[in-house]
């Protein structure tokens, strides 16, 4: 956890802490005004303690996300001990360099994309339905 994120964190709890204390104060205000007057009406919290309850919701949020570190995985095949972080989990690679094999034997990589067997030409086949509808006129009569 860095720094920034425990004095997020510690601002974060004082604001929402002093909001707390300041809504039970209202509420307490509010019970004892009851009890000496007549009239009973239900007020709202104030809105100056609405907004410290949001600024103190998002800075939690706040160092919640910047308290996340980067992510560190023991490998399973070494036993070396070495620890790999997210950085150097997976090394660089150039896609040329990855195909040589594929280039050399005249295979796309990306065939499935750049060729579409699936697709059908519907001029031709259209033009074979009408030579074939024709051809079948021709022998009936």
């Amino acid at each position: 956890m860095t720094l920034v994120s425990k004095l997020l964190y510690a601002v974060s709890t004082l604001v929402l802490l002093h909001s707390g204390f300041s809504s039970y104060e209202f509420h307490h205000l509010l019970k004892l005004k009851s009890l000496n007057s007549a009239q009973t009406v239900i007020h709202e919290l104030p809105k100056d303690i609405k907004y410290e309850i949001y600024v103190g919701l998002v800075l939690f949020v706040l160092a919640v996300f910047t308290s996340f570190e980067k992510l560190q995985y023991l490998p399973i095949e070494s036993n070396d001990g070495m620890i790999i972080s997210e950085g150097n989990y997976l090394k660089e690679i150039a896609l040329n360099k990855a195909t040589n094999v594929d280039n050399l034997i005249g295979s796309n990589p990306n065939g499935e994309i750049v060729f579409t067997p699936s697709f059908v030409d519907v001029h031709a086949k259209r033009k074979l339905s009408r030579e074939w509808a024709s051809n079948n006129e021709k022998k009936e009569k």
